[in-house]
């Protein structure tokens, strides 16, 4: 069966994974006291969710196989219908101290299971009803408070943490995830999984200015995948962060924006990443001279990571006290590798700008996007020109960010080797209702990095959205998808998987429809 990428997925839209798992150490509305005394505050928090799916015409008519191990596969369904169940406990403690600060922690597990048919990519890997127990968070922190107001930082201007949690730069673009929620972990698109297996985070805040210093490794492992499929490189990077921005207009009966700590409280952003890979999984298809075909190990989405170096710059939001309604966001992401066995020369960017008729009924906003992200033209050569998305994920601005697509976006493309163009428009008929319409045109950057692939047409997707905010506690999305293939997937998939020939002139419907709510 053709070798498709695997990556992490999203999405439960908007701010709610953020609010879930984002920001574990402070209180969320849903919280519940289980003890407060002497400085000491113990509180218990849950989250669960379930999302369907039905999905007619899966890869164009294709279907949905499984993996073959180098014979043809068993097709699963043409038409598939699953489900994507999480359930979240989780257990807060801190202390504030009077001179000294306070200090935190987090400790949390999920459950999660994937029913029926399991997600309709090519090569399923959520196909056998898989369910799964595991850790998510666990660590412990230390807050300033106002020990260090003295030397120009904010009250809680330095925090530190290390453990097993979540850490996001921007809108995740690059770092967001830390865990691939494939397989036997079952949340393909819901990704109710996020936090890195290790940590070690130096935050630090003055006025407008935000700086980040951080290790870390990834919750990658190759045993919740099923026989012949890989994971993510395990990986472990070392890097700074550093932003300014401005906080977003005090709301009356809110509580003030705290830029430093939330992105949503931001009215503004602009920054710079730096990281480099301290170590990576480099053997077999994760890199070079491994006896590997030097075509496989660049169409491998994580391979020749160790040793790499990648800057980013990325802004958001609006800057212009002038243009009120108007709004951009973009990134630019360079990576570098001259290691021996491990050559990279590979770049992604996108630039989104966005209007909002506030003063309209409904308040109708229309945003277009240009997203790159480079393919490598000769694929048989020793260094890699493909672009590899790290750590990203979809939990601060809804549909499309950054799973470019309800149907392509979580079953075909990787974010690698792709250009799309994007138009959003949106309207909010009440406060806790937003209503959007997205249209995605996808070309292929460099077609000959796929064998006998003579056209850079991929596909085309409509998508139409629905997210309600029902209650601080409860939010609920549906989506309906439309997409048709393009001459060069269907070459692709023709010359590239086993067996050949696979029927790819339907189109591929999707609808789904998910509910989370805090417990």
């Amino acid at each position: 069966m053709f070798g498709h990428d695997l990556r992490s997925r999203s999405l439960i839209s908007g701010a709610i994974l953020s609010a879930v798992l984002g920001l574990a150490a402070t209180p969320a509305s849903a919280d519940f006291s289980l003890y407060e005394q002497g400085g000491l505050k113990i509180d218990g928090a849950a989250t669960g969710g379930v999302t369907l799916f039905t999905s007619p015409g899966a890869q164009f008519g294709a279907g949905s196989w499984t993996n073959n191990g180098g014979a043809p596969g068993k097709r699963i369904t043409g038409r598939g219908n699953w489900s994507e169940t999480f359930l979240h406990p989780e257990l807060k403690a801190s202390y504030e101290t009077e001179n000294y600060g306070s200090f935190y922690g987090d400790v949390s597990g999920q459950f999660t299971m994937t029913g029926g048919s399991g997600e309709p990519s090519l090569i399923s890997t959520t196909y056998g009803h898989p369910w799964l127990v595991e850790l998510e968070n666990l660590y412990g922190g230390w807050k300033s408070g106002k020990t260090l107001v003295g030397l120009g930082l904010d009250e809680n201007g330095l925090d530190l943490s290390g453990g097993r949690q979540s850490f996001r730069v921007a809108d995740g673009f690059l770092i967001s995830n830390g865990t691939n929620n494939i397989g036997k972990r079952g949340m393909f698109w819901t990704q109710s999984r996020t936090a890195f297996a290790q940590t070690g985070v130096a935050k630090v805040s003055s006025g407008n200015v935000r700086g980040d210093v951080f290790y870390l490794k990834n919750n990658a492992s190759n045993s919740v995948m099923l026989p012949g499929l890989y994971e993510n490189a395990q990986t472990s990077v070392v890097g700074g962060n550093i932003e300014l921005f401005g906080n977003a207009d005090q709301v009356e009966g809110k509580p003030a924006p705290d830029g430093a700590s939330n992105y949503a409280d931001r009215k503004w952003y602009g920054g710079m990443t730096v990281f480099r890979v301290a170590s990576a999984d480099s053997r077999g298809v994760y890199g070079f001279n491994n006896g590997i075909a030097n075509s496989t190990v660049t169409n491998t989405l994580s391979s020749a990571r160790d040793g790499m170096t990648v800057f980013s710059f990325h802004i958001g939001g609006n800057p212009l006290p002038f243009l009120p309604d108007f709004s951009l966001y973009g990134n630019a992401v360079k990576e570098n590798n001259n290691s021996h066995s491990a050559k990279v020369d590979a770049n992604a960017y996108y630039i989104e700008p966005g209007y909002q008729l506030s003063d309209v009924l409904w308040t109708p906003k229309l945003s277009y996007r240009y997203a790159h992200f480079s393919g490598d033209k000769n694929p048989n050569d020793d260094k890699k020109e493909a672009y590899d998305p790290f750590f990203y994920n979809a939990i601060t601005r809804g549909f499309g960010t950054w799973f470019i697509g309800e149907i392509v976006g979580n079953y075909v493309i990787s974010n690698s080797n792709v250009n799309i163009h994007q138009l959003t428009f949106s309207v909010n008929p009440r406060d806790d209702l937003k209503l959007s319409v997205l249209a995605f045109n996808y070309k292929y950057d460099a077609k000959s990095q796929l064998a006998n692939v003579t056209s850079d047409d991929l596909a085309r997707e409509i998508d139409f959205a629905a997210e309600w905010a029902i209650s601080d506690n409860v939010a609920l999305s549906a989506a309906f998808g439309a997409a048709k293939a393009g001459s060069g997937y269907k070459q692709n998939i023709n010359a590239n998987s086993n067996p050949a020939g696979l029927p790819m002139d339907k189109t591929w419907l999707l609808g789904e429809t998910s509910l989370v709510v805090k417990f």
